[in-house]
């Protein structure tokens, strides 16, 4: 893929391929899906990944919860943070998400040793770190791009002309269209008041994701909108300019 048609890989075209995922899953398995979708299913059986948990290493100032074993098809999943998946079990599920974005989405099957986005290397935006346990390299994507001019180039550009400002990556919206499809989200708004915050977090508890990420989620599907330093939910953008105008 040339770099011009890059820009087209918006939310929708990575909506549909989740879309695929989980309709490949439920003709395999004979079932529907619901909420909580079986990401470790998918994961798996679509996929065909495995998981595995080792101590990854961090430099200073990094947090990795997760890596890909490319190679091997294995999501590694950082025992340092075991703690913190307990308590926030969302987090585990975005994390395995995240990773099985990097997988679908980037990763050259024929050169493993190199993960690519189509048309660009972005082989910069990964970094090796060592699993102790195993004694083996593997691949996290950098997560400090706000502060790499580099990295964030890369994210610049996947980004560039999406519909919410806080996407920074293809494999973020990918984890986020997984865990939580379009139309179960729809089906979502219809037997929950979205405005409601303790409703918003029995959803979350139901879809097995993180309230940030329900939220970001809701409100790049134009469900509900938030503004900064404000905790009153809207139904839209509209309903907040509306608001203005009355005074």
């Amino acid at each position: 893929m040339s770099k011009a048609r890059l820009k087209y890989l918006r939310t929708g075209v990575i909506e549909d391929i989740t879309a695929q995922r989980i309709r490949d899953y439920e003709a395999k398995a004979g079932v529907t899906v619901a909420l909580p979708v079986p990401l470790d299913q998918i994961v798996e059986q679509v996929l065909g990944l495995d998981f595995d948990w080792d101590v990854i290493e961090e430099q200073p100032g990094e947090q990795i919860l997760g890596g890909l074993d490319a190679a091997a098809r294995k999501i590694l999943l950082n025992e340092a943070h075991t703690d913190l998946f307990n308590e926030k079990p969302g987090l585990l599920r975005s994390t395995i998400g995240h990773e099985a974005g990097h997988w679908d989405l980037d990763v050259d099957r024929a050169k493993l040793a190199q993960p690519m986005l189509p048309g660009i290397d972005v082989a910069q935006c990964f970094v090796h770190r060592h699993a102790a346990k195993s004694d083996r390299l593997i691949e996290v994507l950098f997560t400090r791009a706000m502060t790499d001019d580099r990295a964030y180039k890369v994210y610049r550009d996947l980004t560039a002309g999406e519909d919410a400002p806080e996407v920074k990556s293809a494999v973020d919206r990918y984890q986020s269209c997984l865990l939580m499809p379009k139309w179960l989200m729809l089906a979502a708004a219809e037997q929950h008041d979205l405005t409601n915050w303790p409703q918003l977090y029995r959803l979350a508890d139901l879809a097995q994701v993180t309230i940030s990420n329900l939220t970001v989620r809701l409100q790049r599907l134009g469900l509900i909108y938030l503004r900064d330093g404000d905790r009153t939910i809207y139904r839209s953008k509209d309903e907040v300019t509306g608001q203005k105008k009355l005074f």
